[in-house]
């Protein structure tokens, strides 16, 4: 459990432009939950099938064919689904409405809590309950749960925001990628 520390209360700005979201989105879903291996197991597993076809040449006349049929599958359906992913990305961004200028909502960190507002909206995060925080060249991604993250763009505060985070989540929660 982190120590408790006392502190004064400091409000970030989610002013989030279409960058910072597309660097979090290719985070959050290929390194932290891996979902580039579904494709990559895909393609080694058409290949092997190849293989085994380019191998049966000499006593299936129609083996090539098959092997290269495979294997142009194999290879092209997880490029394809990377770039549907990458456009969708971009889809999102654009559709969202992103802009440096414009916050998208206000983090503020107190000692009890975190406190999250957008427009009339607002929701309470217990520190015990946070989930991890990772700061990366630019940002904070401060996830208070497994699904849900905030993020934080680096601003004059930011270097006191990580603190009064790695103090209140602990060593074992929070990643320093900077």
């Amino acid at each position: 459990m982190a120590e408790k520390r006392q502190f004064s209360p400091l409000t970030m700005l989610g002013n989030i432009d279409k960058r910072t979201f597309s660097a979090f989105a290719v985070y959050d879903s290929l390194v932290r939950k891996r979902a580039w291996r579904s494709p990559l197991i895909f393609a080694l597993i058409m290949s092997g099938f190849a293989l085994v076809c380019f191998l049966a040449r000499k006593t299936h006349e129609q083996a090539v064919l098959l092997g290269g049929v495979l294997l142009g599958v194999g290879l092209i359906l997880p490029v394809v689904w990377f770039g549907m992913f990458f456009a969708s990305v971009k889809r999102q961004a654009k559709r969202s409405g992103l802009s440096p200028d414009k916050p998208q909502y206000f983090v503020t960190l107190t000692p009890e809590k975190i406190h999250v507002e957008k427009g009339k909206e607002q929701a309470d995060f217990a520190w015990k309950d946070a989930h991890m925080a990772r700061r990366v060249k630019g940002c904070i991604y401060l996830y208070v749960s497994p699904a849900r993250a905030f993020l934080l763009p680096d601003c004059k505060d930011s270097d006191r925001a990580w603190e009064i985070i790695s103090t209140m989540l602990g060593d074992v929660k929070v990643t320093d990628k900077t």
